[in-house]
């Protein structure tokens, strides 16, 4: 039974250590994905920073370009119409021009097809806004055209001699990771970066980019309550699991050991039980054949009749105090009856002969609610066991304290006393003190588990002192 018992638990125990590895490898697994979605996630949008950056760069300078053109004190825009093109020819000017370079640009365009000899608001508007097209799409190829010297050279101070700074990237980057549930503090182009949890790759961010190159990457620490905030609920699943497995494993242990600790008690108990009805029935055996082979005067048959009697009472007795445990355990006891506690005492104490037993009454006729037959046996099983376990000297002292709320009723005796790893087993079924094989006093474990039960029944307790110097002091506490 122990081999296969350590066996079971070997088992159990190589089974949750292998869940919580199981959990703990699950864990560590999402973690190291969500790392990776953190770290893509991070790249994706320093990315996307730089991006706008350019963007919100290249439509500054679209909208100064627009603005230029529209100025009259830097441009003139005239049209006139041609007739062997048949189209409107816009002519953009200079006002001031004191160099020979080009300062003069003319052109016409599709989306304006009517015919004019002189400029118009709208059709001015139409052109700049095809001019603005233009530059746009100069610029998203890196170029910059000089449809006069002086646009070329406000464009190029524009946009390849203002470049983007960190301090413009900086705002973008943090709005494209809260897009991303991401608000991790972030540092740009550290020295010490090995010295952060997560660093991005380079980004070139230089105005003239790929042919310049201006590299920029960030740096970020501390990101570990924000991926375990990330899997919260993944690794407070993974926990509960491991918890529920702990716990079902301990209470698995718990049942067994129980199991284990109510075979040893029954074998205790069957054991016991075998020496205590082998006894009685040996002599009633033994007495009705000397009965039956022989013939034997009439004092003398009721000499062996008298034996049969007593053992079988005996037998009975044994019998009735198993039943009765059963029983008490199976239904509910009613407490109906008025007992008063020095009248039922005195009962116990009349009833038991052999021994000296000393009652000191209680302070005032003290009377409790309950179940008298089964109180008056489970203070009965603690006179019995005194006299049980005592000696010729034996002597038992029953006593009876009254408080506001309560009654004790203390039994004590000058016995052997009870060691105090076993203080608290006696109340448990079928437990006796181990004595080895030796059987000098009967019973079956029975009796204080009894007298447990009938405490528990009436709302009160039964514990047990040492009785100084020698024996032991069971105490009943009931509630008045």
């Amino acid at each position: 039974m122990k081999k296969n018992l350590l066996i079971v638990f070997v088992l159990m125990a190589v089974c949750v250590t292998g869940v919580t590895a199981l959990q703990l490898y699950f864990s560590y697994q999402t973690y190291q994905t969500e790392s990776k979605v953190f770290e893509r996630n991070i790249n994706e949008a320093l990315n996307e920073a730089v991006d706008t950056a350019f963007e919100k760069h290249r439509l500054n300078v679209i909208r100064q370009f627009k603005g230029w053109l529209a100025d009259t004190t830097i441009i003139d825009i005239s049209c006139k119409w041609n007739a062997g093109q048949k189209v409107t020819v816009f002519t953009i000017s200079e006002v001031e021009a004191p160099r020979a370079d080009r300062t003069t640009i003319s052109l016409s365009i599709e989306q304006f097809p009517q015919k004019l000899e002189y400029i118009t608001p709208q059709a001015k508007a139409v052109l700049i806004e095809q001019m603005a097209d233009m530059v746009n799409a100069d610029l998203k190829k890196g170029s910059i055209y000089f449809y006069t010297q002086k646009l070329g050279a406000r464009l190029d101070k524009a946009y390849d001699k203002t470049p983007i700074t960190v301090n413009d990237i900086t705002p973008l980057y943090k709005a494209s990771l809260q897009k991303r549930n991401i608000r991790e503090a972030f540092t740009f182009n550290q020295n010490d970066k090995d010295n952060y949890t997560f660093n991005t790759k380079k980004v070139n961010f230089a105005i003239r980019r790929p042919y310049k190159e201006t590299w920029l990457y960030a740096s970020f620490n501390n990101t570990g309550l924000y991926l375990l905030g990330q899997l919260k609920w993944v690794l407070f699943g993974a926990l509960l699991l491991v918890i529920i497995t702990i716990i079902c494993f301990w209470y698995t242990v718990r049942v067994l050991l129980s199991q284990q600790k109510l075979n040893a008690l029954k074998d205790d108990f069957i054991s016991n039980m075998t020496h205590e009805i082998h006894t009685p029935l040996t002599s009633i055996t033994v007495t009705a054949q000397a009965l039956k082979q022989f013939s034997h005067d009439p004092e003398a048959q009721q000499s062996y009749l008298d034996i049969i009697v007593y053992q079988s009472n005996k037998l009975a007795g044994l019998t009735d105090e198993i039943l009765t445990s059963a029983r008490l355990a199976k239904i509910d006891m009613g407490l109906n009856d008025t007992i008063a506690v020095d009248n039922l005492i005195n009962e116990i104490v009349k009833s038991t002969s052999g021994v000296g037993i000393h009652f000191s009454p209680c302070a005032q006729n003290t009377v409790v609610r309950g179940n008298k037959s089964h109180l008056l046996r489970a203070i009965g099983n603690l006179v019995d066991n005194a006299i049980k376990h005592g000696n010729a000297f034996s002597k038992i002292d029953i006593s009876c304290l009254v408080s506001d709320k309560s009654i004790n009723i203390a039994v004590a005796d000058n016995g052997p006393g009870i060691p105090d790893e076993y203080k608290h087993k006696v109340f448990e079924q079928f437990f006796r003190i181990p004595l080895g094989n030796v059987h000098n006093v009967k019973g079956y474990g029975l009796g204080l588990s009894y007298v447990k039960k009938v405490a528990e029944a009436h709302g009160g307790t039964v514990s047990i002192t040492d009785n100084v110097p020698n024996g032991s002091i069971f105490t009943i506490t009931l509630p008045l």
